[in-house]
């Protein structure tokens, strides 16, 4: 109660004695704060020490020293701290002598009397907040993007006020530590350090030592760290033998976290991997290969692209992802020479930017951004999945000579410093000016959506035509294929053979409309044949399409039809017959796997009964399958969502029996979830059976609190789904939504229609109080397994009814609704 006293009276001190206190002081970062901070304010240096105690339910307590310039303002210097009254006393030490101040709307403010131009030094004491600490029983890891550095310590918390950070933890005996490089500026969003108790192993490639905190106690796991290095090093030589470069930091470590929200974070010398994307199964499939390499070499380029040259506001935080996963794609092309990368490169990319911007829900790459306290509503597959496709062509309109050497000029340029988009583009624009980059720009980065293309054949021409869904008028420029198939009946010693023939035509299409001389009616048109043009192009018909032997030519196929299924232009059998017929004759993994998603997505829209026949089919291709990552694809595929109780019974004898050595842990697990929502009568004895399983603390820990939402007991279910309406019940995210989609299983509609208007109405605290993708895994959580018309009917009644809600959030519910609403 003292300290409280002493804080208001503190507080209103300085509030009644200094008039210069700002009028605009906001919840937040505001970008109008951050324009005049970065004004007059640099060279910042963080001197912090933090108290951990062993006890997650103690305060994690400490000290700041902040050094700066300053060149003098009109007004109290903002310092942004985020929590209540009891975390601050409101009194700081300003150039020597303790003062007074208030703390106001998340923000310290400092008597502009108290500061001088030129060198200040600001100290306190804090407590941290938790909202950003990740704590856990025996371990804790901070991740303060996009602006949760506040939450933990006093800071300039906006991307272009880079700073020096020297750290001291003062942890229990035995636990190990890590903290972001503390020898190169940095933005607050990067800084970062883990606690607790975890394993340490140090390895050294090519003259650099790399290290790696990890909790995983599975010895076979363990040992694919070595690959785990391996790619690292790859990934920085690469990277610097590419842009020019050497490694812009002093260190590299990382730390393996289980049930991490992200698949990774890039701190610089201390970066973050989710545990199940790096220590793979005995069996792992060419997709997650691929996918470690990716992550890996993704995390890497951000020391490049991100970490060293830094977007100067979040509305250009898409800059440093695009470029690593564009990036990344070309060195998995490296490690995988026997992989068709540009096949890959649609399934990674492609089909997960069409997944949102084939939505109501969709937005532009670069969006306007206000306050850094709504920067988490800008990630997803838009800025993540898109990107790399405008980026490609980006580079094809270029070059990739002059793409490369404008991307070194532009890291040279603003190493250690903070860059935009448009700086990047008026360097490009320079080594290629006839490829009207801005232009290109201002549709494919700065607008939503994406072109509806058709294709006719009229009067020996052939007729192409894009359109703007949103009627704006916008044309996108691009490349692609359309091939024009004829088949012809030919005699052959008495018998009638069918003869295929193709003539692939290349579009540049730079308007609205282009017309081709094409002599004959082909009797298939297929756009986009190979893939590189993105966009719906609308088939006229799909029916006895000749399969193409080329592998890229059948995924591009593949892809094309389910968007056109998802535009009403197929109806779901049809497109189901074909994705298993099709399934049948595949041999390539990759495009078999994605024949099996396509399969799925159509089996999920269908009646009960035809959905059943579907899934004994499934079933089949799973006992007969002999790819082996095709036969894991379809089983997951299948105790996901399946219904039929044969098909339930086959499942649970394999899950019995631990019988498909493919399977992994967490697929045996996943099953025994899905069993118990199927089985209610044995739902405990499956639980206890899988339990026992388990070794691994971390894995029981996940296991109990996710099961829960197994139980039969409809009162139950409804305490657990309102127990996650409060914010520290949701604090494990990965874990939560996995319960959530438990609670919202299809066959235990409707009744779980009850939670949809609650967990909308708690969208905005989800928002609020979680991590940057949170508010869309527990919309996908939520919704995904609802297909009933009154499930429909509530959420398009909270879309209608809240008409001035958040942009951003609204487009997230537009998004994860589409195939409840289209």
């Amino acid at each position: 109660m003292k300290r409280l006293y002493t804080f208001f009276m503190a507080a209103a001190l300085c509030l009644s004695s200094n008039a210069a206190t700002p009028i605009n002081v906001v919840n937040g970062i505001s970008q109008e704060l951050a324009v005049s901070r970065a004004a007059i304010v640099g060279n910042i240096t963080y001197d912090l020490t933090f108290n951990i105690p062993a006890s997650k339910t103690e305060a994690v307590k400490g000290n700041a020293t902040i050094t700066f310039i300053y060149k003098g303002g009109k007004t109290d210097l903002q310092l942004d701290f985020q929590g209540a009254p009891s975390q601050f006393d409101g009194l700081c030490v300003v150039n020597g002598k303790q003062i007074a101040v208030a703390w106001q709307d998340e923000h310290i403010l400092i008597p502009r009397k108290s500061l001088r131009r030129g060198k200040n030094i600001i100290s306190m004491s804090f407590i941290s907040g938790d909202k950003s600490l990740n704590r856990n029983a025996d371990y804790l890891y901070t991740l303060f993007v996009p602006e949760h550095a506040r939450s933990v310590f006093p800071c300039f918390d906006q991307p272009d006020l880079k700073a020096l950070f020297r750290t001291r933890l003062n942890v229990p005996e035995g636990w190990e530590t890590i903290t972001s490089v503390s020898t190169e500026r940095i933005p607050t969003y990067l800084f970062s350090f883990v606690a607790g108790k975890f394993s340490k192993q140090t390895q050294e490639r090519n003259g650099r030592t790399f290290t790696a905190l990890y909790r995983e106690t599975d010895a076979k796991k363990v040992a694919q760290l070595d690959t785990v290095f391996d790619i690292a090093d790859h990934s920085i030589r690469w990277f610097e033998d590419y842009t020019g470069i050497k490694y812009p930091f002093s260190s590299y470590g990382f730390v393996v976290l289980p049930g991490y929200q992200f698949g990774g974070m890039e701190h610089p010398g201390a970066i973050q991997f989710t545990d199940h994307e790096i220590f793979l199964g005995e069996h792992p499939t060419p997709e997650e290969l691929q996918t470690r390499v990716e992550l890996i070499a993704h995390e890497t380029a951000h020391c490049w692209f991100g970490d060293d040259v830094t977007m100067r506001w979040f509305n250009d935080v898409w800059t440093k992802e695009v470029f690593a996963n564009f990036l990344a794609s070309k060195i998995a092309k490296q490690l995988f020479p026997d992989v068709n990368h540009d096949l890959n490169f649609l399934r990674m990319y492609q089909t997960r930017a069409l997944s949102t911007d084939r939505t109501q829900g969709t937005h532009p790459i670069q969006q306007q951004l206000d306050n850094l306290n709504s920067a988490g509503l800008l990630y997803g597959n838009i800025i993540y999945q898109k990107s790399p496709v405008m980026m490609r062509k980006l580079e094809e309109q270029m070059g990739a000579s002059r793409f490369r050497q404008g991307l070194q000029e532009y890291l040279n340029t603003y190493s250690y410093s903070n860059a935009t988009w448009d700086e990047l583009i008026n360097i490009l624009d320079r080594y290629a000016p006839e490829a009207h980059l801005k232009e290109f720009s201002e549709v494919w980065v700065k607008q939503k959506g994406m072109p509806t293309v058709t294709t006719q054949w009229n009067d020996g021409k052939l007729i192409i035509t894009q359109s703007d869904p949103f009627k704006r008028g916008l044309t996108w420029q691009q490349s692609f294929l359309v091939d024009a198939i004829y088949i012809n009946k030919v005699e052959n010693d008495g018998a009638e053979q069918t003869r295929i023939t193709t003539t692939t035509i290349p579009v540049d299409m730079q308007g609205d409309k282009k017309e081709i001389a094409l002599a004959k009616r082909p009797d298939y048109i297929v756009p986009n044949a190979d893939g590189s043009g993105y966009g719906l192009f609308v088939f006229d018909n799909f029916d006895n399409i000749p399969l193409p032997t080329d592998d890229l030519r059948r995924f591009a196929l593949a892809m094309n039809m389910y968007e056109n299924y998802l535009a009403h232009g197929i109806d779901a059998k049809s497109l189901s017959d074909t994705m298993h017929s099709w399934l049948k004759a595949e041999n390539n993994a990759l495009i078999a796997s994605q024949l099996v998603s396509y399969w799925g997505g159509a089996v999920s829209a269908m009646p009960d009964t035809d959905r059943y026949f579907q899934e004994l089919q499934m079933w089949q291709e799973y006992r007969n399958a002999t790819i082996a990552s095709v036969k894991q694809r379809l089983i997951r595929q299948l105790y996901n969502t399946v219904s039929d109780e044969s098909v339930t019974d086959s499942i649970y004898n394999v899950w019995a029996d631990k019988s498909d050595p493919l399977l992994s842990k967490t697929d045996y697990t996943q099953i025994a979830y899905r069993l118990a929502i199927l089985k209610p009568q044995q739902w405990q004895k499956i639980l206890q059976k899988q339990r026992t399983r388990l070794s691994d603390a971390d894995e029981i820990r996940q296991f109990d609190f996710i099961s829960r939402a197994c139980t039969p007991d409809v009162d139950e279910q409804q305490r657990l789904f309102i127990s996650l309406l409060k914010a520290e019940n949701r604090r494990i995210e990965p874990w939560t939504a996995s319960l959530l989609r438990l609670l919202n299983d299809r066959t235990r509609e409707p009744l779980n229609n009850r939670y949809l208007q609650p967990a909308l109405d708690a969208l905005l605290d989800v928002q609020r109080t979680g991590d940057i993708f949170f508010p869309g895994k527990w919309l996908s959580a939520l919704l995904s397994g609802h297909h009933s018309k009154e499930a429909r009917q509530i959420v398009e009644t909270f879309i209608s009814q809240h008409p001035n809600y958040p942009d951003k959030l609204m487009n997230k519910i537009k998004e994860n609704a589409y195939t409840l609403t289209r």
